[in-house]
């Protein structure tokens, strides 16, 4: 109803403004017709100057009611004669204007030049009202407001028997539409009131509808099945975890076990090495009291094996003090804190200084080390330990340590050298206690020990320590802490 209003209401405007354009030119060209007769008889008084003729002659205008004022001038522009429509409300300019027609102040008024001969004597004005076009407007508006009317009143009955073969069928679908979101029922089915395309739009949503409840009813199945299968899951899941926490059980108990073992073994290891030590004083006390009083009395051969019971046991108890130092490792709890490396470092170098000195051994730290939660004292043995065999374990003229960190996380420590190298295949052995690779005097002598305290102090601070080399050009360490208090 409201899109046929909106359409007729254009229409009749559109109508109404072209019949008002059409008779407004209408008017004008009456007008002008007036105009031209009227201008023909006043053409004589004007000639001859004759006032009252110009009067009369306007005067025959009384028969013409839309015709409110007239008047005749002369070639100097001053009016000559006039008429004005009494009670018409016209009005008479003192003077004349060009020639021309235009609608003004509510009327229509036209500027003809009067001529004689095809000689000009003056000028003629015409007023006439606009009555006639505003009668003709209220028509056009009555005539319009009744086509609407009676469309609107056909357009409601059209509309109201339309009603049962469109509207109905659609509401009645939006009612089951809503009925199934409503409820979740997809058994529900619209009602089929035609054959038409509202019939098929009723037939493809039952078949939706149909479809859905197919799925409803699949999904449910796959659903119970899953259901199903999650049990049959959560029991095997609740069987296998209490086997784990059985096997963890267990496995904490052999840790335990393993601790309290390793704990009695470092006590072992700390209480013989300790003990070892005093029978050893006594064996190399003697062994230097044999030599200083009955030294004379043997040959060299007996001299020669008496000597070297000293050298022996002062290598046993270099093994023994080793071994002491790596049994303190696993029994002393460490002191964890923040702690700045380049301060360990920077008393580690100092400590070294003499020897680094004699070696000139040049140093190189390329940027500070960071600040991290380490034991100080046992982080001093790691550096003390790995820059000693690299100013040890070097043989060139120019020997360099280089001390650094990677920016990882958690960071990587490296101690570099540019000394003999390491072969690949004693890579994993370099870290077992008294292993040595060279002969006991060669590169300054040693035990063996210094890289298996620093495997041991790397692993009690939960970090891990590797070594890359090449044989002849220099090695480096690499060890991380990863020790949290």
């Amino acid at each position: 109803m409201l899109s046929t209003g909106v359409a007729l209401v254009l229409a009749n405007v559109a109508l109404l403004g072209i019949d008002l354009f059409l008779f407004r030119g209408d008017m004008e060209r009456d007008l002008r017709t007036l105009a031209a007769v009227v201008a023909e008889g006043s053409a004589a008084p004007l000639a001859f100057n004759d006032p009252a003729a110009g009067v009369e002659t306007l005067g025959t205008l009384r028969r013409r009611p839309v015709v409110l004022a007239a008047g005749l001038f002369g070639l100097d522009g001053r009016r000559f004669a006039i008429y004005v429509k009494p009670d018409g409300g016209g009005v008479v300019p003192p003077v004349a204007e060009p020639p021309g027609e235009r609608f003004a102040a509510g009327s229509l008024v036209i500027w003809l030049p009067v001529e004689q001969r095809g000689a000009r004597v003056g000028t003629l004005y015409l007023q006439s009202g606009l009555q006639e076009m505003a009668r003709r407007l209220r028509l056009q508006a009555l005539t319009v407001s009744a086509i609407l009317l009676l469309a609107a009143g056909v357009s409601y009955l059209l509309f109201a028997n339309l009603q049962r073969w469109i509207s109905a069928p659609i509401l009645g679908l939006a009612a089951t539409a809503r009925a199934v979101s409503a409820r979740q029922d997809y058994s529900l089915r619209a009602e089929k009131q035609s054959a038409d395309e509202l019939g098929q739009l009723v037939d493809d949503f039952n078949l939706m509808l149909a479809r859905i409840e197919e799925r409803d009813a699949e999904l449910q199945q796959a659903r119970d099945g899953l259901e199903l299968r999650v049990d049959e899951r959560t029991r095997e899941l609740a069987q296998e975890l209490a086997e784990r926490r059985r096997a963890e059980g267990e496995l904490a108990e052999r840790n335990l076990l393993l601790d309290q073992s390793n704990r009695e073994l470092d006590d072992f290891a700390y209480i013989a090495s300790h003990d070892l030590k005093e029978p050893l004083r006594g064996i190399h006390n003697f062994s230097v009291f044999l030599l200083e009083d009955y030294g004379d009395k043997l040959d060299a051969e007996g001299r020669s094996k008496l000597e070297t019971l000293p050298r022996l046991t002062r290598r046993m108890e270099a093994l023994i003090d080793s071994l002491l130092q790596f049994s303190r490792v696993g029994r002393v709890d460490l002191a964890i804190d923040r702690v700045d490396l380049n301060e360990i470092v920077a008393a580690v170098l100092e400590s070294l200084s003499i020897g680094l000195a004699e070696e000139r051994v040049e140093v190189r730290i390329l940027r500070p080390l960071p600040v991290v939660r380490c034991d100080r004292a046992r982080v001093g043995e790691i550096f003390r330990n790995l820059v000693a065999n690299a100013v040890k374990y070097n043989d060139k003229a120019e020997k360099w340590v280089e001390i650094g960190t990677l920016e990882r996380d958690p960071p990587v420590f490296y101690v570099a050298d540019n000394g003999i190298g390491i072969p690949v295949k004693y890579f994993a052995s370099i870290f077992r206690i008294f292993k040595r690779l060279h002969g006991r005097e060669q590169y300054g002598g040693g035990t063996g020990a210094g890289l298996t305290i620093v495997k041991k102090i790397v692993e009690r601070h939960n970090g891990r320590v590797w070594v890359e080399s090449i044989l002849g050009q220099g090695t480096t360490f690499y060890f991380t802490l990863e020790k949290e208090a």
